[in-house]
């Protein structure tokens, strides 16, 4: 399996919602409450309409753990796609296949690389972590039982992280530096 990558930049996790939206609005649902909940596609697919609300517990079938879920202003956008469901049916009718189809389709229309349905895990885990700056609240908002699952999900917003600080403080040219020898 190909590792994917997090979407780590915040205007590109726009256009990527935006992206997804606009080939299909069911999927932009999907990829908004993945980002924001940290929830695995899997997880996020076998919702029902009636277990979704603006604060939720959802069963992650991995961990055999509950995860609450606070969706915030992030709500108004998940009531109007569920607005005249019937509450006993799946939100998300689609496979985790077509999902990353979609997830695909938007990342090369955004030139994004190494993009799947994981990214919006690794997405989450990089927001939490640049919110809190704590590493133990990461691992615990992704159920891992281990910290160095946590540290692998970080390592590539890490690195783009240095990326951008060094592309944004050196210069494009810099003069050698040379030191009298006394």
């Amino acid at each position: 399996m190909k590792r994917v990558e997090g979407i780590y930049d915040d205007g590109d996790q726009l256009l990527m919602l935006a992206s997804i939206t606009k080939h299909n609005p069911m999927m932009g649902v999907i990829f908004l409450l993945g980002v924001v909940s940290g929830l695995r596609v899997s997880d996020i697919l076998a919702l029902k309409v009636k277990e979704l609300d603006r604060d939720f517990l959802a069963y992650e079938s991995k961990t055999g753990k509950y995860k609450e879920v606070r969706l915030g202003h992030h709500w108004e956008m998940l009531a109007v796609y569920l607005d005249g469901m019937n509450p006993e049916d799946r939100a998300f009718p689609t496979t985790r296949q077509t999902a990353h189809k979609y997830f695909k389709m938007a990342a090369k229309d955004l030139d994004i690389p190494s993009i799947g349905t994981h990214s919006m895990r690794k997405t989450y885990a990089y927001n939490v972590f640049r919110s809190s700056g704590c590493l133990k609240t990461t691992q615990k908002s992704l159920n891992h039982k281990y910290m160095s699952v946590t540290i692998s999900y970080l390592v590539g917003g890490f690195i783009w992280a240095v990326k951008m600080a060094h592309k944004h403080t050196v210069p494009k040219r810099v003069a050698p530096c040379y030191e009298e020898v006394v």
